[in-house]
């Protein structure tokens, strides 16, 4: 076991599955000595994590997790458009994380985001008791493989569809424009007023229209930084994902992260085989 646990990453098995839900992951500590901090930062894949067996606390920045005398498992939804959070992680626990591409948790659930969560993390009881007794024979499998073909069947069985066209075109061209597309040439494109949109993107995205465009190109440009690496220079990665300059993708960086891209994309370690990309603290 490494110095940050065991983290495994599955892709979905099943096609239907799959366009939703981009990963699943695995993260798993028995060292009851273990002591961990990290920072996770803004991302347009929002993810359900889970624990079995800890006392999960929210806090005003992230999450202190401790273990519980209990063996129940509790789950949060974090929608983090942009600040970071911090996670405390104390002692054994055993974590299960489901990451959706855009719009993915929408395709499960018949309501809208902001009819469930009115913060950046949010416990998530979604699903009911369903969803629990899936996750007790997750837990109770020891084959990683077989973990992920358990969740798949769950949200295979749930699928309900997402039938919101504006939405759904709305957010692929600002994810085809990396977030630079302006929101009256959306508006137009769509034939939607401006408060109409936002009222959508509040509903079923829990943001802005702005707030989702700045995400998406702030987290483009994370993670073109740290898959190019020093190839990459600063102006490099700024035109890369459409900011006006180098000043301008530095500017935002620091909004959201507190800290310099040359500072942070240092201190960064990327965790299992797709893009979880954590800071943590030494």
């Amino acid at each position: 076991m490494g110095s940050k646990g065991d983290f495994i990453t599955v892709k979905p098995n099943d096609d239907v599955v799959a366009r939703y839900v981009d990963y699943y992951y695995f993260h798993v500590s028995h060292d009851a000595a273990f002591h961990k901090n990290f920072f996770f930062y803004p991302n347009y894949k929002h993810a359900i994590t889970i624990y079995k067996g800890s006392d999960v606390s929210l806090t005003d920045d992230g999450s202190l997790v401790l273990p519980s005398k209990e063996d129940a498992i509790s789950c949060f939804y974090s929608i983090n458009t942009a600040t970071n959070f911090k996670v405390q992680l104390n002692g054994i626990f055993n974590k299960i994380g489901i990451v959706f591409n855009p719009l993915g948790l929408n395709h499960f659930i018949e309501a809208g985001l902001g009819d469930f969560f009115d913060r950046a993390v949010n416990k998530f009881e979604c699903f009911s008791d369903p969803f629990i007794q899936a996750l007790e024979k997750v837990y109770s499998e020891t084959d990683t493989e077989k973990k992920a073909l358990l969740l798949d069947l769950f949200f295979k069985g749930t699928y309900t569809g997402f039938e919101e066209p504006t939405v759904k075109k709305a957010v692929q061209e600002i994810l085809n424009t990396n977030g630079s597309v302006k929101v009256e040439e959306l508006s137009e494109m769509l034939n939607v007023n401006r408060k109409t949109l936002l009222r959508l993107f509040k509903k079923h995205l829990c943001c802005s229209v702005e707030e989702y465009k700045k995400m998406v190109m702030f987290r483009n440009a994370l993670n073109y930084s740290l898959q190019a690496g020093q190839e990459a220079t600063l102006t490099d990665v700024a035109l890369y994902s459409l900011y006006y300059d180098q000043a301008h993708y530095i500017k935002h960086f620091k909004s959201v992260t507190q800290q310099s891209p040359k500072t942070l994309l240092s201190k960064l370690t990327k965790l299992g085989t797709q893009e979880t990309y954590w800071n943590f603290e030494d």
